[in-house]
């Protein structure tokens, strides 16, 4: 009689999704398992001879990687946090000063569609207005966006606000404190933000 006998690896799924691919660098479907090897006899496992070990599997390129990979956020959704962003930052910069200035007003729809949102309007803008307190903290976008974002993305962000800020003339008090809580919230340095917010006033119309 022949007895068959080995060493099988045994994978079970626990958990599917998308995810950002860093080999594939973009969005992939992924699968979250985890495998073990087994003794097989007669082509049953019998006991297992290694501890259990997670990883994520990209269905495309088939590599695995640790289950850390999944806090990365895929780039669907770094576009809506971008954009959740840009308008929380708009309406900040127009509660903070720029309200009823209409030039102020278009410098924020232009920075929104900016972002793809391509039927954003003055309309839209008031709906977010009438949304917006300045109490909610933190602003989960930014915070979120803070981890992902390199320095140069980050001042991005925040020259959007301050162009917006300074659309109607020099920066107020309260346009000066937003701007540099939310260049804090993004890790910025001081000396960086003002140099963000130096360069915005350059623009500004004369």
């Amino acid at each position: 009689m022949v007895v068959i006998v080995g060493v099988r690896q045994i994978r079970t799924v626990l958990d599917d999704g998308e995810f950002f691919c860093p080999e594939c660098g973009g969005d992939r479907r992924y699968q979250y398992g985890v495998g073990r090897r087994w003794f097989m006899l007669a082509g049953l496992p019998m006991f297992p001879v290694s501890k259990a070990l997670g990883s994520v599997t990209c269905a495309v390129c088939g590599i695995d990687f640790s289950r850390a990979v999944l806090v990365v956020p895929t780039a669907r959704r770094l576009t809506g946090l971008l954009r959740e962003a840009t308008r929380s930052l708009a309406a900040a910069a127009l509660v903070a000063g720029g309200e009823s200035s209409p030039a102020a007003r278009a410098a924020a729809v232009a920075a929104v569609r900016d972002t793809g949102l391509g039927a954003y309007t003055d309309t839209v803008l008031d709906a977010d207005l009438r949304a917006y307190d300045p109490d909610d903290d933190p602003d989960e976008s930014l915070d979120a966006l803070a981890d992902h974002l390199a320095p140069e993305g980050c001042a991005r962000l925040v020259a959007v606000a301050a162009r917006i800020a300074v659309a109607d003339g020099p920066y107020r008090t309260l346009e000066l404190d937003m701007l540099l809580t939310a260049g804090n919230r993004l890790g910025l340095t001081r000396p960086e933000i003002d140099r963000v917010l130096d360069e915005a006033a350059g623009h500004m119309p004369r």
